[in-house]
């Protein structure tokens, strides 16, 4: 499926997004009058509007063949939320989401630097490495951002890692028993449609986990929970059957861009 593309800078979009989020409630009226509420779950619309200023002509050419690919409004193409988490269950590294290694065992419910429980003990009971991960159907060429609050109880470190294809990223975060929201860049090269994220601990190792967030950019953003769905959007339209762009100079083109996601 085409993928909504990034742009040179490694940006999902350029700023200002406007993300609204629409729901639809179904009311039924008796004959006596009482009202029956619900809401109406497949009534469901996220929108989004990119105010692309400033774009190269590389970028509206990757823009506008894309939209010529799905032909404007008729079919679907994967976006990336620029103002979203990538992952799914965020907080719930127990979902089947999440493809963890067989020797990681995980209490959830621990205290988190945000004052509630909601953060995950993890422990490594097995003789290797193993991760805490999950796989996007996301393009192996993009950048990302991989980010999650950690801290161990006692002397254990966390590698961020990242997979696709033939390329890999790692890096290794020293922790103690004060929470730090680490991150680490993910430009992998890959020429494939998903990568995987994960947390990786030594044998033996042990840390608390809280919300673990991908953002589609060079840097993470403020953290994001999310539910069942992340920020792959797997089934996005556009808004309309033109696109519109303003040439302001030599290589540099405005234009303003609906996105739509009916909640399929």
């Amino acid at each position: 499926m085409p993928v909504f593309p990034q742009l040179s800078t490694g940006a999902a979009a350029l700023y200002p997004v406007t993300r609204r989020n629409k729901t639809r409630t179904v009311v039924n009226e008796a004959m006596d009058g009482r009202l029956v509420v619900y809401q109406d779950i497949d009534g469901v619309m996220n929108e989004w509007e990119l105010r692309a200023k400033g774009l190269t002509g590389n970028e509206w050419s990757a823009i506008e063949a894309i939209f010529q690919a799905v032909q404007g409004r008729l079919q679907t193409f994967t976006f990336l939320d620029p103002a979203g988490n990538l992952l799914a269950r965020s907080e719930e590294f127990g979902d089947p989401a999440w493809t963890n290694g067989a020797a990681i065992q995980l209490t959830p419910g621990t205290s988190d630097p945000v004052g509630t429980t909601r953060a995950t003990r993890a422990v490594n009971s097995g003789q290797a490495v193993q991760a805490v991960a999950q796989v996007l159907a996301v393009p192996g060429n993009y950048q990302y951002a991989l980010s999650v609050s950690a801290r161990t109880d006692g002397n254990s470190g966390v590698t961020l890692t990242a997979s696709a294809g033939s390329g890999n990223a790692a890096q290794t975060f020293a922790l103690d028993t004060q929470w730090r929201r680490i991150s680490m860049l993910v430009a992998l090269g890959q020429s494939t449609q998903s990568v995987t994220f994960g947390a990786q601990l030594a044998a033996g190792a042990s840390a608390h986990f809280f919300g673990m967030q991908v953002d589609a950019q060079l840097a993470p953003s403020d953290y994001k929970k999310t539910g069942a769905r992340g920020g792959v959007i797997n089934h996005a339209r556009f808004a309309a059957d033109a696109l519109t762009v303003r040439a302001q100079g030599t290589d540099v083109f405005d234009a303003v861009i609906g996105i739509v996601n009916a909640g399929v």
